[in-house]
């Protein structure tokens, strides 16, 4: 009776350990196809980055490259200083160098060179004053947040000497600063960024870092699979927080505002202290400026969120520049009044080409203005 009994056991015990080799195979075999898929992820289209000491990463130099989306194709290149620009002329006399500082929205993300608000606002200003001449220096960088932007512009300064820096401001990068940490020098000022969860592949791809992704037990893609889904929870989760911003009296990420507030203060110190005009303004987020793409700030469900005000992470955003008595310009009310449809893709949620001429006619008499007393 006990040898029958052992023998049963060992069948069951034998079903059981076929019966989850053959689930995990067919685990396996499903996130190996599941990996096959994503082979053409959008990332690897963007085999353009470096590391970065200073600011995580930057674009490597004289890219030339073409990205496809659902919703747009764009061709990119950079010149020998990895901006997205061609080579930038050496200044002169009776030129006016005006540098942009960004993210993506300030980089074209979704459209060519010729129809970024800098390239539009360039255009304007020629022809509304003629005789201005303009040396324009793009430094917008797709997912750079304040702190990043910061540190950037303290080098195109030394580097570019310019006369004026514009600089789009969009509040959801307040979450982006959950992960970063600062290198302050004595004195308190910003020198570095550092993000031990974003590297840089061999192929110069941006990636969030994850040994087990890229070097997962017995080469298992479905270990990588779930380690992936275990390393994005905390950041999807996190994207759910944008609306969360937007509810009167949310005191989400008290510490991350802060932040923002010192990373604004010490960027107007700087300008001022190097005597250099600047232009802020408010990029806003299409819900703001169109009252639809809701999933663009991380709401996933069929009906728009109740009990909330897009317009309160953004004004709280403008308080940060009150108090340091600099006005920064808005562009959401602007954009609602003159023409809402089409500024936006829809699905990706940054501004067409028509976007981005909207944003260079409301920054345009504020540049002028700038312009107009520095002839004085």
């Amino acid at each position: 009776m006990k040898k029958r009994k052992t023998s049963g056991w060992a069948v069951v015990v034998a079903v059981n350990i076929v019966a989850i080799a053959a689930v995990l195979g067919l685990g396996e075999l499903g996130a190996r196809w599941i990996a096959a898929s994503n082979a053409t992820d959008q990332d690897e289209q963007l085999p353009m980055c470096r590391p970065d000491a200073l600011t995580i990463w930057r674009y490597r130099a004289d890219i030339d490259l073409a990205y496809r989306a659902p919703e747009f194709e764009m061709q990119i290149r950079t010149n020998d200083a990895g901006l997205r620009q061609g080579p930038i002329p050496p200044a002169a006399a009776g030129v006016t160098t005006v540098l942009f500082i960004g993210d993506s929205f300030t980089f074209g993300w979704g459209v060519s060179e010729e129809q970024r608000y800098s390239e539009v606002l360039a255009h304007l200003m020629a022809r509304q004053r003629p005789g201005t001449q303009l040396r324009i220096v793009n430094a917008g960088y797709w997912m750079f947040t304040f702190d990043q932007q910061l540190v950037l512009m303290k080098e195109m300064i030394r580097l570019y000497q310019p006369d004026i820096v514009v600089q789009g401001f969009y509040w959801m990068h307040v979450r982006s600063l959950f992960n970063h940490r600062q290198i302050r020098a004595p004195d308190g000022t910003l020198q570095a960024v550092e993000d031990p969860k974003i590297k840089v592949n061999d192929r110069g791809v941006l990636k969030f870092r994850s040994d087990w992704l890229e070097r997962p037990p017995f080469g298992s893609q479905l270990v990588a699979l779930v380690a992936r889904a275990i390393l994005n929870r905390n950041l999807n989760e996190r994207a759910g927080l944008w609306v969360d911003y937007m509810r009167p009296g949310s005191t989400q990420d008290e510490a991350l505002w802060a932040l923002t507030g010192e990373l604004v203060t010490e960027t107007i110190r700087t300008l001022r202290t190097a005597g250099i005009d600047y232009l802020p303004f408010l990029i806003p987020a299409s819900v703001e400026a169109t009252g639809a793409g809701w999933e663009n700030v991380g709401w996933k469900a069929a009906a728009a969120p109740t009990g909330v005000d897009p317009a309160l992470p953004a004004a709280r955003l403008a308080a940060m520049f009150t108090k340091n008595d600099t006005t920064i310009a808005p562009l959401a009310a602007a954009m609602r009044e003159r023409a809402a449809a089409g500024l936006y893709f829809p699905q990706d949620g940054h501004w067409t080409a028509e976007g981005h001429a909207m944003a260079a006619e409301i920054l345009a008499p504020h540049l002028e203005r700038i312009l107009a007393a520095r002839r004085r």
